[in-house]
C-alpha cells in the first residue's frame, strides 16, 4: 500500500503512522519499520522493495516531503512503485502538496491521500463536534456544556483533546462527565495560535512572547503554528486590501476571502482598523520565510525573533 499523508495537523498524521505500525509483526517491528527524510527518497524506495524480516510487513515512511525538489530525479526513482511488494507499506508525509506537479499526479496514481487538517480556531463549533466524536472513541459520556467548555479550554490543539479526552475517561469510569468535573480537570489552557497572531497584530511583543512560550511548553509543533499564523495574516491582508480599495461589499469580501462565517466579518474590521495594508504584507512575507526554514529544518528558536519583527512592523 502506498498512501501519502498530508496537512498541518502532525499529531494526527502520527497516530495514522503508528496505527500502521501496529500492524507489523511486534517480534520483527524493529528490523521492519524505517523512516526516512524526504531528501533519502532512493534510500526510501530502495528499502520497501527489500524483502521483510521475519514474519510480517514493512512499514516505510519518508517524512516532511517537499515534492517539488523530487523533480524529475524523484519522478524516476518513484517509477517501480506499482510492482511494491504487497507486505510493504510505503507512507508520504508532508504539510501540503500541489496536485498539479508531475511525481504528485503519479503518487496520487500509485497510492491514496489522506489528509489530516487543524480545524480553525475559530470554529469552536467543530472543534465541539470533534470532542464529541473522541470522547464516543474513548467511551466517555460527557454533558453537553462540558463538552462548550472543553471547546474553549483545548481550542484545535488535537494531541491535548485525545490526552484531556483520556484521562477524564479514566476518571469517570461509568460516570457520565460534568461541566464542574471538566473544569476541575481539565485547566483553561490560554494561549493558542490564534491569540498569538492578535497580539503580533497588536504589536503587543511581550504577550507574544508569553504565548509563544506557552505554546512551545506543551510541544505545540512550531510548523503548525506558523500555518495557523500565516492562515490569519493572509485572511487579514485580503480583508484589508478589499476595504481599502471600496470596490467590495461585505458579502463580496465574505466570499472571495473564504470567510466561513459572515459573521466574523465585522470583528476582521475592527482588527484590520489601524493596520496598514503594507505592514501586513510584510508581515506575511515575514512568515512565510519562516515556514520555509522550518521545513528545511530550522529549529524553533528561529521562531522568536521572526515573531518580534512583526511586533515592530505592525507598529511602524
Amino acid at each position: 500500500m502506498i498512501a501519502l499523508l498530508v496537512g498541518n495537523d502532525g499529531y494526527a498524521i502520527e497516530r495514522e503512522i503508528e496505527k500502521l505500525k501496529a500492524q507489523t509483526h511486534p517480534l520483527w517491528r524493529n528490523f521492519n519499520v524505517h523512516r526516512f527524510s524526504f531528501q533519502q527518497l532512493d534510500a526510501a524506495v530502495s528499502a520497501a522493495f527489500c524483502v521483510p524480516f521475519g514474519e510480517g510487513g514493512k512499514l516505510i515512511v519518508v517524512e516532511n516531503c517537499d515534492f517539488k525538489q523530487f523533480g524529475e530525479i524523484g519522478l524516476d526513482i518513484l517509477q517501480p512503485l506499482p510492482q511494491l511488494p504487497a507486505t510493504t507499506h510505503l507512507v508520504f508525509t508532508a504539510a501540503a502538496i500541489d496536485k498539479r506537479l508531475k511525481v504528485v499526479k503519479y503518487l496520487l496514481q500509485c497510492g491514496r491521500l489522506k489528509e489530516f487538517t487543524l480545524i480553525p480556531p475559530w470554529r469552536e463549533d467543530l472543534i465541539e463536534q470533534a470532542i464529541a466524536t473522541q470522547a464516543k472513541q474513548v467511551k466517555v459520556s460527557i454533558a453537553r456544556d462540558a463538552v462548550s467548555y472543553l471547546a474553549g479550554a483545548i481550542g484545535n490543539d488535537t494531541a491535548r483533546m485525545v490526552k484531556e479526552l483520556e484521562k477524564l475517561a479514566v476518571y469517570a469510569g461509568d460516570e457520565r462527565i460534568t461541566k464542574e468535573i471538566a473544569i476541575a480537570l481539565v485547566p483553561a489552557t490560554a494561549a493558542n495560535s490564534l491569540q498569538l497572531a492578535t497580539a503580533l497584530l497588536k504589536g503587543q511583543a511581550t504577550s507574544a512572547i508569553k504565548l509563544l512560550d506557552e505554546l512551545l511548553s506543551r510541544a505545540e509543533f512550531p510548523l503548525t503554528i506558523v500555518a495557523t499564523l500565516i492562515t490569519q495574516f493572509r485572511t487579514w491582508l485580503w480583508v484589508k486590501s478589499a476595504l481599502v480599495s471600496g470596490k467590495y461589499s461585505d458579502g463580496e469580501i465574505v466570499t472571495f476571502c473564504g470567510i466561513g462565517n459572515p459573521k466574523r466579518m465585522y470583528f476582521l474590521k475592527q482588527e484590520v482598523k489601524g493596520v496598514s495594508v503594507s505592514s501586513l504584507a510584510k508581515s506575511l512575507s515575514v512568515l512565510f520565510e519562516l515556514e520555509v526554514a522550518i521545513k528545511s529544518g530550522a529549529t524553533s528558536d528561529l521562531i522568536l525573533p521572526s515573531l518580534l519583527r512583526i511586533t515592530q512592523l505592525v507598529n511602524l
